[in-house]
């Protein structure tokens, strides 16, 4: 395979492909181009956008395809531009569709779906190349210039997911650090947010929540105390499930060539592991976005499929048709799903007796899911990480502060993780001291009251059978206890007995277990009802539903992407696209309610159409404001369309914004909303906030609570 290929897999384009050119945005200006602005096969057009009088761009755009109907579009641009005086950086778009987007990197940017980016710095002249893959997230350069070339790259590649990478804020303030409010006059203490570089370190509250009533806070180890480097971890996760895929299920040899976007993939999608699609949906389950492999389902074969159906599917992810991507370690094996899907429909084509053509779309994932899972039993992904731990693992710099600021409260603080005792110790050890190898000891355990590893969450909630066993910290091995309690040796020697005592206990006289249920828990941390428990995960079943709704504890859902969310939203807003897009919903909705009145007018042809006493117009006259009608509405609908595709666009280039899918809450933000107490891009933001903080909601509106617009 091509190196092209390999990386991505090979698209079909369907003929009705195009790209869709909404926005022009050169220097400091932006002007909306015409709805029907559209580059197809056969008719290149020229555009060009007076913004400023210095500035003045010309865009040729023109579009091949090759003979093979499954080759990639190849989009190629030519560009002039000048610019005086010093410009700002230009905002990002992207697309909301499918269609390939990307970032800015020069004198103007093509934003919304299909949106292609100059290779030139605005002030400078030249030219270059870019080829789009619509629908995989992925472009290449070739401008006349590295620095252009790599800038591209960074702008097309800034995602939720690629935001991980960026290393933990320094400096997160104490919630101790605040100035007390001016009682004599008028001025109030700032938020603790506001004491810290960016609003990205805020905690969201959905239902109201007292921490004073709180007597004990757990967290989750993975992705919630430990970020993990998704350049590094999850590409050496993706590695070895391929190698996995080929050693143990007999799998073409050519995958382990396949590389890994980590840019690609977003939490809160669906996988359809019966047809091999990707699916966006929001609150309601309405399926928004759909790809069958990195290629975009049309609007027609989207709703025969999920919409328009005889049957309502409620893609219940306990069947084996469908499987939910609620967790950051899902990102990796959902990518390697759609490129196998794509090299499973060109082995249809070129080869429909080999491997991949015979297996089905089921099987594949279901033999994914046993490679991943293969990793993380057989220790070879977790030993990688613990030769070097700095190279997969964030360091932060605000735990420590914050696990002693609740214990100092008066709170118990425990840890309650899946990974088992080994690999605990090895991420706790480089977080807390940063130790590793020969060096790690037990003392970073001092942190907290209580340690649960190997929990099998959620079965933690619900099993109350489940067999708990004390971890000796020195060697990792097991022994067993009386329901927690320690269980004297039969027939062991006093001195014997003495020496298995001094092992159980660290120096800081804390237990480690391995397994149990919620009881043996509560039963460590002395509490008698589950309303006293804050737990924090990054798992929205796992974690967050299923100690909800089975214990009623209160959750805090970690979600690292709100940082890039939150960062979207800012520039968004200062650039006014939120009230530009009310606005424009609102002047299409004016305009499809009119052109409805003005069709059952045309309906009634010469009994309302002639009678000029009713109406005032004679039939001419009603037909040419009909056909004036029927083009603005159309106008006003592809503007609107076009600046909802661009918003998201800014967001994600393939999937948008992660809490919206379209206009309405997406599946994720809907459930985060539903289980998740509070919600925050990192634990680590509780150091901000008092430990007793009473965290108040919102209060809830109904559609019939907005007032409208007196100046639309």
């Amino acid at each position: 395979r091509s190196a092209e290929r390999s990386r991505v897999g090979a698209c079909p384009m369907r003929a009705s492909s195009y790209f869709r050119i909404p926005t022009l945005r050169v220097g400091r200006s932006s002007s909306l181009l015409p709805s029907a602005a559209q580059v197809s096969f056969s008719n290149p057009r020229t555009l060009t956008t007076n913004t400023t009088p210095a500035t003045t761009t010309a865009l040729r755009t023109s579009t091949t395809r090759t003979a093979n109907t499954r080759a990639p579009l190849i989009a190629r641009m030519s560009f002039t531009g000048r610019s005086t005086g010093p410009s700002p950086p230009l905002s990002s778009g992207g697309y909301s569709d499918g269609l390939s987007g990307g970032g800015i990197s020069g004198g103007f940017s093509l934003a919304g779906g299909g949106q292609l980016s100059a290779s030139r710095p605005i002030g400078g002249s030249g030219s270059g190349s870019i080829r789009a893959h619509p629908g995989r997230g992925f472009a290449t350069a070739s401008p006349a210039g590295a620095d252009a070339r790599d800038l591209l790259h960074s702008q097309l590649s800034r995602t939720h997911a690629s935001s991980l990478s960026d290393p933990l804020p320094s400096g997160l303030p104490l919630w101790t650090d605040q100035r007390l409010p001016d009682v004599a006059g008028s001025s109030i203490a700032p938020e603790p947010w506001s004491l810290s570089s960016a609003s990205t370190s805020r905690i969201f509250c959905n239902r109201s929540l007292n921490m004073s009533t709180i007597a004990a806070v757990g967290f989750d180890m993975d992705y919630t105390l430990a970020m993990y480097r998704p350049e590094t971890f999850e590409v050496l996760a993706y590695t070895q499930t391929c190698q996995k895929l080929v050693q143990v299920y007999g799998y073409p040899p050519e995958i382990l060539d396949l590389q890994y976007d980590h840019t690609y993939m977003v939490r809160g999608l669906v996988v359809d592991t019966k047809r091999g699609n990707i699916l966006k949906m929001d609150r309601h389950k309405y399926v928004k976005v759909a790809h069958h492999g990195f290629c975009p389902l049309d609007t027609e074969e989207r709703l025969a499929t999920y919409c328009d159906t005889a049957k309502v599917d409620q893609f219940d992810a306990s069947s084996s048709d469908y499987s939910n991507i609620d967790t950051l370690f899902s990102l990796g094996e959902s990518y390697l799903f759609c490129q196998l899907v794509e090299l499973k429909e060109a082995a249809h084509r070129d080869d429909p007796a080999g491997f991949l053509a015979s297996r089905s779309f089921q099987e594949v994932y279901s033999e994914i899911r046993a490679s991943v899972d293969l990793c993380h039993r057989d220790g070879t992904l977790k030993q990688i990480v613990a030769l070097d731990p700095g190279a997969y693992i964030h360091r932060d710099d605000a735990l420590i502060p914050m696990l002693q600021a609740l214990r100092a409260s008066g709170k118990k603080v425990f840890l309650l993780t899946n990974s088992l005792w080994d690999f605990t110790n090895v991420v706790m050890n480089y977080l807390v001291e940063g130790l590793e190898g020969e060096a790690k000891t037990a003392d970073w355990t001092e942190l907290f009251d209580a340690v649960v590893t190997g929990s099998c969450k959620p079965g933690f909630f619900e099993n109350e059978r489940a067999a708990i066993f004390e971890v000796d910290v020195g060697t990792s091995t097991l022994r067993n206890t009386d329901d927690g309690a320690p269980m004297a040796s039969i027939g062991a020697s006093a001195a014997a007995s003495t020496a298995d005592d001094a092992l159980r206990f660290n120096d800081s006289g804390v237990k480690v277990y391995q397994g149990g249920s919620y009881k043996h828990l509560h039963s460590m941390l002395g509490v008698s009802t589950g309303n006293q428990v804050l737990y924090v995960g990054d798992h929205i079943y796992g974690d967050i539903l299923r100690s909800k709704k089975t214990l009623g504890w209160r959750t805090m859902l970690v979600v690292p992407e709100l940082a890039h969310e939150m960062e979207c939203l800012e520039r968004s807003e200062a650039a006014g696209s939120t009230i530009r897009l009310r606005h424009l919903r609102q002047r299409r909705d004016q305009m499809a309610d009119a052109l409805q009145l003005a069709e059952w007018r045309q309906s009634q042809d010469g009994l309302s159409m002639a009678s000029e006493e009713v109406h005032g117009s004679d039939t001419e006259e009603a037909r040419a404001t009909y056909e004036t009608l029927l083009v603005k509405a159309e106008e006003a609908k592809q503007e609107h369309r076009l600046e909802m595709r661009a918003l998201h666009g800014s967001f994600h280039r393939v999937w948008g914004q992660m809490m919206k899918a379209g206009n309405q809450n997406s599946r994720f933000a809907h459930q985060l909303e539903r289980y998740a107490c509070l919600y925050t891009s990192h634990a680590r933001n509780l150091v901000a906030y008092s430990p007793a903080k009473t965290y108040r909601g919102l209060s809830d509106s109904m559609p019939h609570d907005e007032r409208a617009d007196p100046n639309p």
